[in-house]
């Protein structure tokens, strides 16, 4: 991991993952060893249950990282199960959800979608993992979170599994 890349990649209690770019030349996002993730810079990776999310640095999570807060309200929960097929999963949750206003993505790999009304909107995402799913509800306080869009997206497309083993220390 070069240094000119980023200053620090620190390994927190709890699993978690942050990293401060260097100045000046302040790097957007940066690719964790060992995960398919890029992190954005001030942003935390937290681990839980054999999954993986990442959140703006200014959120916390409690302490097995399972639930993390911003301090506007919004959250994430994460947790892992296991299934028997990944389509009649997805055929289960669709189901058990019904109609759903917004349907971000139904693939081989993820289910996103969103529930609820404004202001209380929520993101229900699974991501597959051969035998078992990483799911996570997402609620973003789309009034008050900068760039809700943005933000919403990132933490989308950080969900998945975790690693087998922490990320190497360089």
């Amino acid at each position: 991991m070069p240094t000119a890349a980023f200053a620090a990649l620190v390994v927190l209690a709890g699993g978690s993952l942050v990293l401060d770019a260097q100045k000046p030349e302040q790097q957007r996002e940066v690719k964790v060893p060992g995960i398919d993730v890029l992190l954005k810079a001030g942003w935390q990776l937290f681990l839980h249950d054999g999954c993986r999310f990442a959140v703006p640095g200014s959120w916390h999570a409690d302490g097995d990282a399972a639930l993390a807060l911003a301090p506007d309200g919004s959250n994430i929960s994460i947790r892992a199960f296991r299934i028997t097929s990944w389509s009649a999963h997805k055929a289960q949750i669709k189901a058990a959800f019904g109609h759903v206003p917004v349907m971000h993505e139904d693939s081989e790999r993820r289910l996103w979608f969103e529930i609820g009304e404004k202001p209380r909107i929520q993101h229900y995402i699974d991501v597959a993992n051969g035998s078992s799913v990483c799911s996570g509800l997402l609620e973003i306080r789309a009034a008050t979170t900068p760039h809700a869009d943005d933000t919403t997206k990132r933490i989308v497309e950080s969900i998945g599994p975790a690693p087998d083993k922490q990320p190497p220390r360089e």
